[in-house]
């Protein structure tokens, strides 16, 4: 294979989700009270389908989600001013929400039946879709899977569901699971994947960004759990195209192992050198032509971005590849060792803008000093964030936008990339938005508390 020779850069963690433009004005809103939907969702529902569709301004509405207010308090703590109309709705604790362009989706849950669907909403709360209720028995069912994925600079929910029909059908069997796969694009088309995915179970190869995998099962609910995506797990037997809703079957590479799709490229190691003379053993990764060695340490040496991969070296340089030319990314600002994760907060998974352009990166400078950078990987500008604010960045949007928190976790700053590398704070300390869609809406999401989508005062 070829090689090719990257020069040692660092290899990018990503952190938070995030989308487009906000500006801080820092307001409080508190306030008590349940944070659960309050209402019986309407019994709503709609077909996917693959013919065209009404464009955004034609299209018609299925209402708002249930738990929709115009000044329902938000029940968690304080939101940055923006976000201070109090108008939004909550998603359920523990089922998923993930944003792309101007849409949300989330897992929903009638109160009374406990039937569990897909809901996709604009940024105004209508919504646009609701996927076929299974109508599946609560007691013997897996949890809906909601994953955000990427494909050829595009971006889709995918939102798998499985479980044990309460009224089976004829000649379904009264103990057979059925499930569904269902793809839904940036403009809100929904499409079923027409292939039976009982037997598979979906794993996303890397959050937000990589593809939807998927192993073999034996059919039963028993298999649908405690399965994680890495080298050292189950193979994968296929990989869904989202651009088609349709699943295809893992490309192979002679002795090597298939480890990820990302953007629309596949990705290979070869296994772990057996008894190595000295050191970490090393592995190969390839993509396309290119290939490199790196050390394949218990923690982990492979960084995944939107667009590229990173890979920790023998002597703790990276080196880094766009995957789709194979060509070297490099980061001016990164002197010494690789970048590590800009943020300690839980809950936040990139630290990647959602169009894969922005970075968060955190590197030491040429003296040694830990610094934290924004950096734009179609044009290579970067900006170091003033190194004296104490500023811990989380997230940042496609506009430039980022936020964060103080190393004592109790100020929330803000900061615009490029024009601003001096965040401004807060007082007090704010909730921080995993998300911003294109219309302003934010996305407050925490592992312990329900989502809460927040939409921008005027």
């Amino acid at each position: 294979m070829k090689k090719l020779v990257v020069a040692p850069c660092l290899a990018a963690l990503l952190l938070a989700t995030a989308c487009a433009p906000s500006s801080q004005d820092p307001a409080s809103s508190t306030a008590g009270g349940d944070a659960s939907p309050s209402r019986t969702p309407a019994a709503v529902s709609a077909s996917p389908s693959r013919t065209p569709e009404p464009t955004a301004t034609e299209r018609p509405t299925l209402g708002k989600p249930a738990s929709y207010e115009e000044g329902f308090p938000y029940a968690t703590g304080a939101l940055p001013a923006r976000w201070l109309s109090q108008a939004g709705w909550y998603a359920r604790k523990g089922a998923g929400a993930e944003v792309i362009g101007d849409l949300t989706a989330f897992v929903d849950q009638d109160l009374e039946t406990r039937d569990q669907t897909l809901v996709v909403t604009d940024s105004a709360g209508d919504i646009l879709y609701r996927s076929p209720s299974l109508g599946l028995d609560p007691e013997q069912r897996v949890e809906p899977a909601l994953d955000r994925v990427r494909q050829n600079g595009q971006e889709f929910f995918t939102f798998y569901q499985i479980g044990v029909p309460l009224q089976p059908g004829a000649g379904q069997g009264g103990a057979d699971p059925v499930a569904q796969l269902i793809v839904v694009d940036a403009a809100g088309k929904a499409a079923v994947v027409e292939e039976d995915v009982a037997g598979y179970r979906p794993t996303s190869t890397h959050d937000g960004n990589g593809a939807l995998a998927l192993t073999a099962t034996d059919g039963s609910l028993g298999m649908q759990s405690g399965i994680a995506a890495g080298p050292d797990t189950p193979g994968f037997v296929r990989v869904l195209n989202a651009e088609t809703g349709t699943l295809e079957q893992i490309p192979e590479l002679e002795g090597q192992s298939w480890l990820a799709r990302i953007d629309g490229v596949d990705v290979y190691r070869s296994p772990r050198a057996a008894n190595p003379q000295q050191g970490l053993p090393e592995a190969t990764l390839s993509i396309g032509e290119w290939s490199t060695t790196f050390a394949d340490h218990p923690s982990g040496s492979i960084v995944f971005g939107s667009t590229f991969v990173s890979v920790r070296k023998v002597d703790e340089t990276c080196e880094s590849v766009d995957v789709h030319t194979g060509q070297p990314v490099v980061f001016e600002g990164a002197a010494q060792g690789c970048a590590f994760q800009a943020a300690r907060l839980p809950g936040y998974a990139t630290a990647a803008s959602p169009n894969g352009e922005l970075y968060l990166m955190h590197w030491q400078n040429e003296q040694g000093v830990d610094a934290q950078w924004v950096v734009n990987l179609t044009t290579g500008e970067q900006k170091r964030i003033d190194p004296a604010s104490d500023f811990h960045p989380v997230m940042v949007s496609d506009a430039g936008e980022v936020y964060g928190r103080n190393s004592a976790g109790d100020r929330t700053g803000y900061l615009k990339f490029p024009e601003q590398v001096v965040p401004q704070f807060d007082e007090t300390k704010r909730d921080l938005p995993a998300a911003i869609t294109s219309e302003g809406l934010a996305m407050f999401k925490y592992e312990d508390l329900p989502t809460y989508f927040a939409l921008p005062v005027d």
